[in-house]
């Protein structure tokens, strides 16, 4: 390698570690999900058959050390461009006492989406990613498009194939829960600016994080107590078995460390998770989880039990299911349901519905939501709904298209 080249490289690599430490008032404005009649559960799908946080993708015992990290940089083409474009139109009663009592609250909106992405790879070490969005919510009361914002944006870079950098805003997933999240301890990392080093050829895979993400209470753009939290995740599979551990510092919340295991009997996937919070004044609490996954050709069907410890006069013990028919009997029908369900207080909330798709483009969706007793248990839970009730019954119209 000529000298020239390996001091570009050089210079990526000390870059990646220190432009977090300069760029402390950079900000990234997030725009996932909003009310109305929007349906974001994901960043990849937005269908109504992925409301039900579709884990198709985790539903295995992956082999990390399998993983072909340096695939990823494979030169195909120097810049690839892609988007798509999505209309939403529709409407819904509901009842925000008791169901049927007296006349029901009524709404109706228009939603719409448009988002670009561009994947650039320019040599074979080094990826650049971002996902541009705007939008626009008549149930807002907004008639004009957003501002164009980055969902995504982010530069990856290999290094001799041993270790893989990523810097930037992005998203990431820890822990086996899906219903329940106790263990992703980096659900907030696309709220702000991340560094991630990892090392797929120690144990099966260990990486290294640093996230910075202002407070949302203040308004400069100084570096504050809390704002810069590391965390560490590792995994190792060990016959059917993988096992992953994780932790997270953060000057001003404390520490928090969980274990997971995961396998296949069966055909089912069984995983728990556990985990460990201890508070700057050095409080300790306790979380748990422990669920199943299953999937036959057009169906799945995903459990989960949550123990909350984390406040000591209001311990709670939870239960979620999910389902999830696609192509039913091999038409265009879809349907599924969500289920929280909060054993302690006797409260939870559902959502049941179809979709279709007569025609290419075109999908029509309806769905239920309900919402009983007094206790919240997903802040997000009705989020693509329009009216906020505690029983609606919502129908509306999508058109959308993509490049």
């Amino acid at each position: 390698m000529r000298e020239s080249t390996l001091s570009k490289y050089i210079l990526i690599f000390l870059s990646l570690i220190f432009l977090p430490v300069l760029t402390w008032g950079a900000e990234f404005e997030v725009a996932r999900g909003s009310e109305g009649l929007e349906s974001e559960q994901s960043e990849y799908d937005e269908d109504f058959d992925s409301v039900f946080d579709d884990p198709a993708e985790d539903i295995v015992v992956e082999q990390p050390a399998d993983i072909d990290y340096r695939n990823q940089f494979e030169e195909s083409k120097k810049i690839v461009v892609s988007g798509d474009f999505v209309v939403r139109a529709g409407g819904g009663i509901g009842w925000n006492d008791e169901p049927f009592d007296g006349y029901p609250d009524k709404v109706a909106g228009a939603y719409s989406k448009a988002t670009i992405s561009f994947d650039a790879r320019p040599d074979p070490t080094i990826r650049i990613f971002g996902k541009l969005k705007t939008e626009m919510n008549s149930d807002n009361g907004s008639d004009v498009w957003s501002k164009l914002d980055f969902d995504e944006l982010y530069c990856d870079y290999n290094w001799l194939d041993k270790s893989y950098f990523r810097l930037g805003k992005f998203y990431m997933t820890w822990g086996q829960g899906r219903l329940f999240r106790p263990a992703n301890f980096m659900e907030d990392a696309e709220d702000g600016t991340a560094f991630r080093m990892t090392m797929p050829n120690i144990l099966d895979g260990v990486s290294l994080v640093s996230l910075y993400k202002k407070r949302v209470f203040r308004n400069d753009n100084k570096l504050h107590k809390g704002d810069l939290s590391f965390a560490g995740h590792a995994d190792k599979t060990l016959g059917p078995i993988n096992f992953s551990v994780a932790m997270l510092y953060n000057e001003l919340d404390g520490q928090r460390y969980s274990g997971s295991v995961k396998t296949v009997i069966l055909g089912t996937d069984l995983f728990a998770d556990y985990v460990l919070n201890r508070s700057d004044e050095g409080d300790i609490t306790h979380e748990a989880l422990a669920g199943f996954f299953k999937e036959w050709t057009n169906i799945k069907l995903y459990g989960e039990y949550y123990y909350d410890g984390r406040i000591e006069d209001d311990i709670d013990h939870c239960i979620g299911l999910a389902t999830d028919f696609d192509n039913l009997f091999g038409s265009p029908i879809g349907m599924g349901f969500k289920w929280l369900h909060s054993v302690t207080d006797n409260a939870g909330q559902f959502i049941g519905g179809f979709s279709i798709s007569p025609w290419k483009h075109v999908k029509i969706r309806m769905a239920i939501p309900w919402h009983y007793g007094d206790k919240e248990l997903d802040k997000d839970f009705y989020e693509e709904f329009p009216i906020d009730s505690k029983l609606a019954f919502t129908l509306f119209v999508e058109l959308s298209a993509g490049f």
